[in-house]
């Protein structure tokens, strides 16, 4: 169990709770901005075992990226799930839960940071902490800019880029609407 601004645990369930501001809006950057401490509506919204919620919570609060968009990028890119290996039609593969691409992202971490790749495929807490700096380094590349950075993650081609902020925001939406992963 995780939560933002000290909420008292759910007593029924596990789950991740954490706190948005009110006010909505197609890719509302503020809605998705980190907001521990900031007054807000409360969302719990329960993970499966194999997501560990504090791993979620310390890449959210490392990288100031609003944790429910972490695990909407996740449920995006694997359904949250390790052992992921994608080949893609470029000769490139997509690793682990974060889908990091071994053209991209999966090379700088691997080559620079010398995290196993092998790390990147199995290690849920691994791949949760890559992502949160690849966001947050996107981000701030961005100019600050969220949903640029964002789609960048992705994507720099405008087609593929515009497509994936809108599945990242539909998840979003799902996992707030629903109360789950």
């Amino acid at each position: 169990m995780v939560t933002i601004e000290n909420m008292p645990p759910p007593q029924s369930r596990p789950a991740f709770v954490a706190s948005v501001p009110a006010g909505a809006g197609q890719y509302d950057m503020d809605r998705l901005q980190p907001n521990i401490g900031r007054p807000g509506r409360h969302f719990e919204v329960e993970l499966p075992d194999r997501i560990p919620a504090r791993c979620i919570q310390s890449s959210s609060n490392i990288y100031e990226i609003n944790p429910l968009l972490m695990l909407a990028v996740l449920k995006v890119e694997s359904n949250g799930r390790t052992g992921i290996v994608a080949r893609n039609t470029n000769g490139t593969d997509d690793l682990g839960p974060s889908q990091f691409n071994t053209d991209s992202w999966a090379k700088l971490l691997i080559v620079k940071y010398k995290i196993p790749r092998e790390a990147l495929v199995h290690d849920m807490c691994q791949s949760v902490r890559a992502l949160g700096f690849a966001l947050r380094t996107e981000i701030n590349a961005a100019g600050g800019d969220l949903w640029k950075g964002l789609g960048n993650y992705h994507s720099r081609t405008p087609k593929h880029h515009e497509k994936y902020k809108a599945l990242v925001w539909r998840a979003y939406n799902d996992m707030i609407k629903r109360g789950k992963f």
